[in-house]
């Protein structure tokens, strides 16, 4: 069977089941950084990581470039690009801005 999990910074990999692809969300309120670092974790563990970037809960555009840089360079091949939650907390109000970016580049990307 093929499945994928979704999973929070915070959850513990300890006992994930036989799979290739985690989803790690970015809630409103949420830390970046967390989320590129649980990301790490599971390549470590031989997981295929898919960071939530959601557009509406990253400041600004150097801090879109960070965190994707962070998990870039823990070797994070794939991302689920979303609008997420309904007011922006910063400039971007889509996932497309996000896109426009072009930091994106060279990673297989989700759309929502």
């Amino acid at each position: 069977m093929n499945f994928s999990l979704e999973i929070g910074p915070q959850t513990s990999i300890d006992n994930l089941p036989a799979l290739k692809d985690v989803y790690i969300t970015l809630l409103p309120g949420g830390d970046y950084k967390e989320t590129a670092n649980k990301a790490g974790e599971l390549i470590k563990k031989g997981f295929n990581p898919i960071p939530h970037f959601p557009a509406r809960s990253i400041e600004n555009e150097p801090q879109l470039k960070e965190y994707v840089s962070r998990c870039k360079d823990k070797g994070v091949k794939q991302a689920l690009v979303i609008g997420g939650s309904r007011e922006p907390i910063g400039t971007f109000e889509s996932s497309v801005q996000l896109l426009e970016t072009g930091y994106f580049e060279k990673m297989k990307i989700g759309i929502a």
